[in-house]
């Protein structure tokens, strides 16, 4: 196989996700899990960098229109390991007693924003879907996208 060809396939397999989501929200709709984590959170552009000197975790309501199985794209960025950013799906019934998902997946890679795929959420009927990410000092969330 030719090394076009071949990135030309690795470029289909990366991005085919991205091409089905119905939704996209920027990190800035979400919050930190624990209020008095606010101050550490800090905002650029939208997106949501962690200025704390330890990991802090935080959550991003999504919008899903039916229920379903959901797949979910953190976009996030992380320097170095010390940076790492890990995220998991989580749908849950409108009673709060019945939780599908929340394998956490961390950042591939280090450098440029990378995506994180969570594809183990499911919604019932009437029920939520989030994402819970863990974030190390100097991690950032940009963006999630999901199916809705």
């Amino acid at each position: 196989m030719t090394r076009q060809l071949k990135q030309a396939i690795l470029t289909v397999v990366v991005l085919l996700p991205l091409a089905a989501m119905a939704r996209a929200v920027p990190a800035s709709i979400g919050r930190p899990v624990i209020w008095s984590d606010g101050s550490c959170f800090l905002m650029s552009y939208s997106t949501m960098r962690n200025g704390c000197s330890t990991q802090r975790s935080f959550e991003i309501p999504l919008v899903a229109d039916t229920a379903g199985s959901k797949t979910v794209v953190v976009t996030a960025l992380g320097a170095t390991p010390s940076n790492n950013v890990g995220c998991m799906a989580i749908g849950m019934n409108r009673e709060a007693t019945l939780v599908w998902g929340g394998t956490r997946k961390w950042l591939p890679a280090f450098g440029p924003a990378q995506y994180i795929v969570l594809t183990d959420a499911y919604i019932p009927n009437s029920g939520y879907l989030y994402a819970n990410c863990l974030v190390d000092p100097g991690g950032q969330i940009n963006a999630v996208d999901h199916t809705a």
